[in-house]
């Protein structure tokens, strides 16, 4: 097959809606197939929306099928009959996170819910990563949604960790609780409300890593840093910016458990990485995070922005280490029986081939 893949902006961005195209590419060049990756330069949202003209970079392109990341959704909502036309092939959208489900102001939701409705209409088929995220699709489209699959992410994209890493590391991690929060300082991913939990509890006896970028919501990011200073945190959180793979791996093994309190993740890729290593998660009741998480076993539930809730399950983690121990074997027992990149993609790959077929 001669596959387009069309995304807004790098695709070596860090996130992991940008990993999972990274490992659809990868598969399907591995099976043979000729990948071109189509990076739309972004400009505003508006803009976008009111742009009719069919993106030059799509100019000549000879392509079987043209998958198309839902993120560019603003640049082709209204001309996608234009564009089939064009390239003579079917259109598949590939959906992370409909746009129109994130924290938004009213006027924004309205016209995320508008054009994205009028995206997903034109479309022969759509990939999606969680029930949760068809279940947003098909609430969007009153259950008239395209042809479809859900093939979800696998996590297997790390160095394996050493055998230990599933026995809680004795020897690697540091005493007391060693906490991880993995993902971009952004207010939809919650940290601010991990801080609140931990505000609470005794600083002696816990450690927080926050490994993410720092560049997204600079004002939000500034906020974090005056509550770590206002509940005195500052010698027990720390910042690390967005790591590598390698440090990343480090990372898990040095920690114990990996919070990630969102407003809305879709699925939560992280959380499945974690698990990898033996951590287990703590996530929230809202989105995708409970495909994942079995409450009590290999993790826990709460509602967002609950840190009461929070602080009282990260001190019963701190205080009994036979359950967290065993909360940790779960979470590797989980990982080991989730499917991989290309046990997914595998599906993907099988969906385009019918999609073109048809």
């Amino acid at each position: 097959m001669h596959v387009g893949l069309l995304i807004s902006g790098d695709i070596n961005q860090q996130s992991g809606g940008y990993l999972y195209d990274r490992q659809l590419v990868s598969f399907l060049e591995r099976q043979g197939d000729s990948v071109e990756i189509i990076n739309l330069s972004r400009s505003g949202y508006l803009h976008d929306l009111l742009c009719s003209s069919i993106p030059r970079e799509l100019n000549g392109l000879q392509l079987d099928i043209l998958i198309q990341d839902e993120l560019v959704y603003p640049r082709v909502f209204n001309i996608n009959h234009r564009i089939k036309k064009q390239l003579n092939c079917p259109l598949v959208s590939l959906v992370h996170l409909l746009d129109s489900t994130r924290p938004l102001n009213p006027l924004r939701r309205i016209a995320a819910q508008w054009a994205e409705r009028q995206y997903l209409r034109s479309v022969d088929g759509v990939i999606l990563n969680s029930a949760y995220t068809l279940e947003k699709v098909n609430d969007l489209l009153k259950d008239k949604t395209p042809p479809h699959i859900i093939a979800v992410p696998g996590a297997n994209h790390h160095e394996p960790p050493p055998v230990q890493a599933t026995e809680s590391c004795p020897g690697t991690r540091r005493p007391g609780l060693n906490i991880l929060y993995a993902g971009n300082v952004i207010h939809q991913k919650g940290l601010h409300v991990l801080l609140d939990a931990l505000g609470h509890m005794d600083a002696d006896l816990f450690r927080l890593t926050v490994a993410g970028r720092l560049d997204m919501e600079p004002a939000y990011v500034k906020d974090v840093r005056k509550i770590i200073k206002r509940k005195n945190l500052q010698h027990t959180v720390q910042l690390t910016g967005p790591l590598d793979s390698s440090d990343l791996t480090t990372c898990y093994l040095k920690n114990d458990v990996m919070v990630l309190p969102s407003a809305n993740e879709a699925y939560g890729i992280v959380y499945i990485e974690a698990q990898r290593f033996g951590l287990p998660v703590i996530g929230t009741l809202a989105g995708g995070a409970g495909e994942i998480i079995q409450h009590g076993t290999n993790g826990y539930l709460i509602e967002p922005g609950d840190s009461k809730s929070l602080t009282e399950l990260l001190t019963l983690l701190l205080n009994n280490a036979e359950h967290l121990n065993s909360m940790s074997r779960n979470a590797y027992t989980y990982y080991q029986q989730h499917p991989t990149w290309d046990d997914s993609c595998a599906r993907i790959r099988g969906f385009l081939a019918h999609t073109i077929r048809s």
